[in-house]
């Protein structure tokens, strides 16, 4: 906004008049967090009605406050329509920032509580699909009964959705297996495990040790879905050994896909770990190559460890150390 001097006195020399120019920007102080946060529901939901009900405010106090954004921002961050809102590009970028904003704050608030070391807190986390028959289950027993003003909440997630939470700040650390390193994401290997074919009592190959990796493509499998890290493994085999795969069945969950093949002449392809103490299921050693995975505790990059994902993470390495399978 340029506005003119006030002083009524000109030097003779100069005959021009002395213009002082100020140019307001929105600082960062304009925008309150109230304002973020209403935004990035507004963002992810696509919609101010769903918004607004997720926020627990009317859609007119939420569209004013957006507008009231827009007008210090400068700019229209999204489309809108009858039923939904797109963010515009300038929406897009001002989100990117938005979030990281959110995780920031959400990890000072979890270092302030730290102060209080593990009293209180919340701890957020994944788990592998084998979770039921692995050693993680007395772990968070034993966690929850040491520190019990700890609120743990674990969720059994695909390796993609972890890597996702894990970027957003909605996870504190997962158990996974291991895929393809990102640059967002470090790998703490825990162990290396194999996968294995498995198969009901009643199936032809229910005596045999084991069988060539090959020869899964002669039989009737039931896969998890494509969104797991063992399956983008056996996909990866066929497509390099040209074959194709006889998948009759694809499921999201370990349980289902063992109920099924118990009593049929199906069988699965899963890490050794998952049969435990199983009756009425057959495990046979996969070879010519002997097909492994690693599991590991999975980290946000550079992001901040609170004390709660710390001593769990302990705890777990400390695990797997008794049952000798973390050096």
């Amino acid at each position: 906004v340029g506005q003119a001097s006030d002083d009524p006195v000109q030097s003779q020399n100069d005959p021009s008049p002395v213009i002082e120019t100020t140019v307001q920007l929105p600082s960062a102080a304009d925008t309150e967090l109230r304002h973020i946060r209403y935004f990035i529901a507004v963002a992810e939901l696509k919609s101010f009605t769903r918004a607004s009900e997720r926020l627990k405010v009317s859609q007119p106090t939420l569209s004013h406050q957006i507008k009231q954004l827009e007008s210090r921002l400068g700019t229209v961050l999204f489309h809108r329509f009858a039923r939904s809102a797109e963010l515009t590009s300038a929406g897009q970028v001002f989100k990117a920032h938005c979030e990281r904003i959110l995780q920031e704050l959400d990890a000072g608030v979890r270092a302030v509580a730290d102060l209080e070391g593990l009293v209180r807190g919340t701890l957020r986390m994944a788990v592998f699909h084998s979770f039921a028959t692995s050693l993680l289950g007395p772990v968070l027993a034993s966690f929850a009964l040491q520190y019990p003003g700890v609120h743990v909440t674990a969720r059994l997630l695909p390796r993609l959705d972890m890597e996702r939470d894990l970027r957003s700040g909605g996870l504190d650390l997962a158990i996974a297996y291991v895929s393809e390193d990102t640059e967002h994401i470090d790998a703490e290997i825990l162990f290396e495990e194999e996968l294995i074919l498995i198969v009901g009592r009643s199936h032809s190959l229910a005596t045999r040790g084991n069988i060539r990796m090959r020869s899964l493509a002669e039989l009737d499998l039931v896969l998890l879905t494509q969104e797991f890290a063992a399956r983008q493994y056996l996909d990866r085999f066929f497509a390099k050994e040209k074959l194709m795969a006889r998948i009759v069945l694809e499921m999201n969950a370990v349980e289902p896909i063992l109920s099924t093949i118990r009593d049929a002449p199906l069988g699965t392809v899963l890490p050794a770990g998952v049969i435990g103490r199983r009756s009425g299921l057959h495990p046979i050693r996969l070879v010519q190559p002997t097909p492994k995975r690693s599991v590991a505790i999975l980290w946000r990059r550079e992001a901040y460890r609170s004390a709660a994902a710390t001593r769990m993470a302990e705890m777990i390495r400390a695990a797997y150390r008794v049952e000798g399978k973390v050096k």
